[in-house]
């Protein structure tokens, strides 16, 4: 079976180049890239130099990747630091201890400069026309905040295991209609997170505050960018999510509510932790905030509430996991 890897590699030694975006449209003054790059990463070093390279082989060239290292015990720094040398757009930073993953996604949104933003995981791929075609969307339509492709799951060598679940575009006129579409997503699958790798309007995740210091901050900001403005797919298939047996996301399982709140924010001292009940209460604070009649408000959190009690398994799992975890803390 030919891999995600295999098809990258052979459009890389084609050499074509079908780029529309000229070098007036790559940045948005002398200095500035169009596009900021964000990747945070920690002992990435099986597979950060793919990664790297997947960019390295956009169509649109004008770029610039942030990378933030969180301290890795692992040759990753060095492996980031050798493609730094030989290209101008590429930063490396370094915390001086590990701060936690939502910490370092911060960080690198934070020393970025371009009109647009994209985060990206070490471990995942995209194809060469990833960026121009989402670039191409956000300048041609202004209502549009988030641009994602179609996407598929790979395994650690990149075969394809399966497909999204559902179409992720929330195209709704109004916060209250997107709201509610985002929502309803939600309730289907899990695949929606992955939109947060999309490419996303500068100014807006900035309005947003980025991201949240705690487990679920994904979907929480994914709300607040929707309440913002139009979610669109592109049908072409160009976002690879690789799951592997390294994956935090294939880790989940295995650690306690706690130790997932200091994976998020690594000076998150709390003992009673409740991820679900903030997820909650943060996206009901989204839907108060709206500035919208009170009858549009309330059908927005009629949709937060039906989406939230669909997961009810993870409230009862949590009101008695997370005090027993405390319990043993002390």
């Amino acid at each position: 079976m030919s891999s995600v890897t295999s098809v990258l590699s052979k459009r890389e030694m084609s050499g074509s180049d079908t780029s529309t975006v000229t070098p007036m449209t790559a940045r948005v003054d002398g200095k500035s890239p169009l596009v900021s790059v964000g990747l945070p990463v920690y002992n990435g070093e099986n597979f950060v130099r793919e990664a790297i390279q997947c960019l390295l082989d956009q169509t649109f060239s004008g770029w610039e990747l942030v990378i933030c290292d969180n301290c890795s015990t692992d040759d990753t720094v060095a492996i980031c630091e050798e493609f730094a040398k030989c290209d101008r757009r590429i930063r490396v930073f370094r915390n001086p201890r590990n701060m936690g993953v939502s910490y370092n996604y911060n960080e690198v949104f934070r020393r970025a400069r371009g009109k647009y933003f994209k985060w990206m995981s070490h471990d995942d791929l995209f194809a060469p026309e990833f960026i121009e075609e989402c670039v191409q969307e956000l300048e041609t339509d202004d209502s549009l905040v988030l641009v994602f492709p179609k996407m598929c799951h790979v395994d650690g060598h990149g075969h394809v295991i399966r497909g999204q679940a559902s179409e992720l575009s929330v195209m709704g006129m109004t916060q209250e209609s997107r709201g509610i579409q985002l929502m309803a997503l939600a309730a289907r699958s899990m695949d929606f997170i992955w939109l947060a790798y999309g490419l996303i309007r500068t100014d807006v995740v900035r309005e947003c505050g980025a991201l949240g210091l705690h487990a679920g901050d994904d979907q929480v900001l994914l709300f607040k960018v929707a309440l913002r403005g139009r979610i669109k797919q592109i049908e072409r298939e160009m976002f690879y999510r690789r799951e592997h047996a390294e994956a935090s996301t294939c880790k989940r399982g295995e650690s306690t509510v706690r130790q997932r709140a200091k994976f998020a924010y690594a000076d998150d001292n709390r003992r009673l932790v409740l991820p679900w009940c903030r997820l909650l209460k943060e996206h009901v604070i989204c839907v108060w905030n709206i500035r919208r009649p009170l009858t549009s408000r309330m059908r927005c959190l009629r949709a937060v509430l039906r989406r939230f009690l669909a997961a009810w398994k993870f409230f009862v799992e949590e009101a008695f996991h997370s005090p027993v975890d405390a319990l043993r803390t002390r």
